[in-house]
């Protein structure tokens, strides 16, 4: 029986993490995710960058800093876009995502809500500017897979990952049929200095290395990285019989075949025996 529970590589579970407002605390964390391997989005608002305001990085240093991670939006001025028209949000996040085009010289497609807030208008911004996702900041505490992307809640904030952590190498070591499952954790990269805080730098690494051991059965993507291969398993045709699977995209989906991984590749189709 075919099960639509692996990620690229065949692997069992995605981790994704997530850090908004691009101040130069960014650095040191990209260090620590580039020296495990892990992948991470950074929600940019275009004019903290080069601002008079301390710890802001600068224009110069985007494309270096976050060269193996996802860059995308937080709109232009950090506003609460659901006090805001339509219009004016379509301002905010088509500034920003050109802004941070022409810094990066990517293409932006995500974004996260300034303040986890959003509405309707809100949606309606995001499309018209070309933004494919957002994500919120409403725990799901799960390893659960996002009913839709526009609105993507994530796993938890980096001080409540403990427990989804453990939960996610539990199964891997001893609950193999719950396997499919993808681990979000988003944050502020400042909050590693806030004094008091339960998780500060070193304790983010001791969690992101922890996960690195892992690797074997856990796939590191940035956002767009997952919603495209979710997309693109969605996307899979099948027969009537379920022997014959096509994909129609250009990406490579894996399944499971009983228990063995096989993948499906790009343009590519798989009869199963």
């Amino acid at each position: 029986m075919i099960k639509f529970d692996r990620y690229a590589g065949g692997k069992h579970y995605a981790v994704t993490f997530s850090y908004d407002d691009g101040l130069s605390d960014d650095r040191r964390l990209v260090e620590i995710f580039d020296r495990y391997g892990a992948k991470c989005t950074f929600n940019l608002y275009s004019a903290n960058v080069d601002s008079d305001k301390p710890n802001c990085i600068t224009r110069e240093e985007i494309k270096e800093l976050y060269k193996n991670h996802e860059i995308a939006c937080h709109a232009y001025h950090h506003p609460h876009l659901e006090r805001m028209t339509v219009k004016d949000q379509y301002d905010e996040l088509i500034r920003d995502r050109e802004t941070l085009e022409r810094y990066s010289g990517r293409i932006i497609r995500g974004m996260a809500f300034p303040f986890g807030t959003y509405n309707d208008d809100t949606l309606t911004a995001m499309k018209t500017a070309g933004i494919e996702y957002s994500r919120t900041t409403a725990s799901t505490g799960g390893l659960t897979i996002p009913d839709r992307f526009v609105t993507w809640h994530p796993t938890c904030h980096h001080n409540e990952s403990e427990r989804p952590i453990n939960q996610l190498i539990y199964n891997i070591e001893k609950a193999p049929w719950r396997a499919g499952g993808l681990l979000y954790i988003w944050g502020h990269s400042y909050e590693f200095r806030q004094s008091g805080v339960p998780v500060d730098f070193d304790e983010m690494e001791k969690r992101v290395a922890r996960l690195a051991e892992y690797s074997y059965d856990i796939w590191f993507a940035t956002n767009v990285e997952i919603m495209d291969y979710l997309n693109a398993q969605k996307s899979l045709r099948y027969s009537a019989d379920g022997k014959t699977y096509y994909n129609p995209t250009q990406i490579d989906v894996w399944v499971s075949n009983g228990d063995e991984p096989l993948c499906i590749g790009a343009g590519k189709t798989v009869v199963i025996e």
